[in-house]
């Protein structure tokens, strides 16, 4: 007979899993579905500020329903090693390091910490960060390894950028590649200037919006008509370095306030977001 603790402490921890364990693969899809519809759900609540806890309820069930059913639960024959508790814990380990593999050298999920990229990415959203080819290898927080720059996929200007601030240890923003190496930037008066050629720029009539087009890149910008330090600039971007800017360009705390960005700490580039 199976240890009903453990299929309980499996039921808080990894739902479905507790139900490998027990090999009842119909309460398994079961409680897979509800755990993705319970995380929409918390995030969605989450995301209007509503309290929420409808993944805790979930396991919570699951750890009552594993607990029961795991007094009944007769294995015919021989255990199978996913029906013992080393096979049990070994798979949702294997999980974490498909995942951590997966994200430090492939793809990476970013969440949008403020509106300095409005309106291209809300504060709050979700952004897909493709690390491989960049160089900068890594996830949750740690780097395992970082090639050199001179092997690195280089940003091209347009692009949505994923960067480690100089002197800001641990912290990630995303920004705009504007300037690249050697390239003279200037900025008045709303218009960027590439190397004496303005960049593509068109107003719409109310809301402060505008379409740029940069590098191939075509998006939208926003202005707040408020007054500031960084609304007029003239920089040449040394070498080793990118001049970035948020596409809310009167509150974007990017090259103007930050200073060039080295190219070891441009860590990917954003594929995919919402």
């Amino acid at each position: 007979m199976p240890n009903r603790w453990f299929a309980a402490v499996m039921g808080v921890l990894v739902p479905p899993l507790a139900f490998v364990y027990l090999s009842r693969w119909w309460w398994v899809l079961v409680y897979l579905l509800a755990m993705l519809a319970a995380g929409g759900a918390d995030l969605a609540l989450a995301g209007q500020g509503v309290p929420s806890g409808i993944g805790l309820l979930v396991s919570i069930a699951a750890a009552v329903h594993a607990f029961v059913l795991a007094g009944r639960v007769r294995f015919d024959g021989r255990r199978r090693w996913f029906n013992t508790w080393w096979g049990a814990l070994s798979l949702p380990l294997a999980f974490v390091v498909v995942i951590f593999t997966a994200r430090a050298f492939l793809f990476d999920l970013f969440r949008i910490p403020s509106s300095s990229m409005a309106p291209t990415l809300q504060p709050g959203g979700y952004a897909v960060m493709q690390r491989w080819g960049y160089g900068v290898h890594g996830a949750f927080g740690l780097t395992l390894h970082e090639t050199e720059v001179a092997e690195r996929t280089p940003p091209r200007r347009g692009e949505l950028f994923v960067f480690r601030p100089p002197e800001m240890a641990g912290q990630l923003f995303v920004m705009r590649v504007v300037g690249l190496p050697g390239d003279h930037v200037q900025y008045a008066n709303k218009q960027l200037v590439i190397n004496g050629g303005p960049v593509l720029t068109v107003f719409r009539d109310v809301g402060g919006f505008a379409a740029e087009t940069l590098g191939g890149q075509s998006y939208s910008v926003q202005y707040s008509m408020t007054d500031g330090p960084g609304r007029r600039f003239d920089h040449v971007v040394p070498d080793g370095h990118f001049f970035v800017m948020g596409d809310n360009r009167d509150n974007s705390y990017d090259s103007r306030y930050l200073g060039m960005i080295p190219a070891a700490n441009m860590v990917g580039k954003i594929v995919l977001s919402w």
